[in-house]
């Protein structure tokens, strides 16, 4: 099995070689990220400047081939399908150093360079760490790689990614995972004004998260129980229920 690897932390992070190290163990993993930090980039390409590859065999390792692109999470993998590894079998981006969770999952580079895999019709997932706090990759990587051997067998259909929020704790604390929806992201203070020394007004997008722990059977109340969780996504998001409500009496008032 080949597995083609990216995320948005950039090439050299650590949660990416946690995980191309562990999947290396029973597979070919053949990386293409970004050449830097690209977080909450979203599903962007890029359309209005070149595209570059750069090759890294200087940090190649057994059975992992190393590029970086200029690009975004999501040229990256488009890259990786169509130039340099077409005949991958599944894609992994992560392992995010924090969560992608609720809402984030529209923000996320990490979760579109998964959606963009999903979109070219290869079985996806991306691997978050389902707290920022005390950061270990252990049984992220060890489950990712786990789920990603299965991957292929379980036909995922209608070109659906799976999103995958992961404890960071050691193995020996796996307490298991549940399949579970998408919960709701509440911020805090999520613009800051401040100014700078010339006294003219600039702004941080920030936000201090809310965790609510009893959001249903969701990914956070799952994750708040120590569990892995595991949200199939569609990249079809039309709303089905108003398509059958959204009627308009008269649509001639509305010009």
């Amino acid at each position: 099995m080949k597995v083609l690897i990216s995320n948005d932390d950039g090439v050299l992070d650590t949660g990416l070689w946690a995980l191309a190290g562990e999947l290396a163990k029973r597979m070919q993993v053949v990386i293409v990220a970004p050449d830097g930090q690209r977080s909450a980039v979203s599903h962007a390409i890029t359309l209005h400047k070149p595209l570059r590859i750069s090759r890294h065999k200087e940090i190649e390792k057994e059975n992992i081939s190393v590029y970086s692109t200029n690009g975004t999470p999501a040229d990256s993998v488009m890259l990786g399908l169509l130039e340099i590894a077409q005949d991958a079998d599944v894609i992994v981006s992560g392992i995010n150093g924090g969560p992608n969770m609720g809402e984030d999952v529209l923000y996320s580079g990490t979760v579109a360079a998964a959606m963009e895999g999903a979109l070219l019709g290869v079985p996806s997932v991306s691997v978050s760490l389902s707290d920022y706090e005390n950061p270990n990759y252990e049984l992220a990587s060890v489950f990712a790689a786990g789920l990603v051997a299965q991957l292929p067998g379980l036909n995922l259909t209608g070109r659906v990614a799976l999103n995958v929020n992961v404890p960071p704790v050691p193995v020996s604390e796996y307490k298991g995972f549940k399949v579970c929806a998408l919960g709701t992201r509440k911020y805090t203070d999520i613009l800051q004004k401040r100014i700078d020394p010339r006294g003219k007004p600039y702004y941080w997008v920030t936000g201090q998260l809310v965790r609510d722990g009893s959001d249903g059977n969701t990914d956070n109340a799952v994750t708040a129980r120590g569990l892995v969780s595991i949200t199939p996504l569609l990249l079809q998001i039309t709303d089905v229920e108003m398509l059958e409500k959204l009627n308009f009496e008269d649509p001639m008032k509305l010009l």
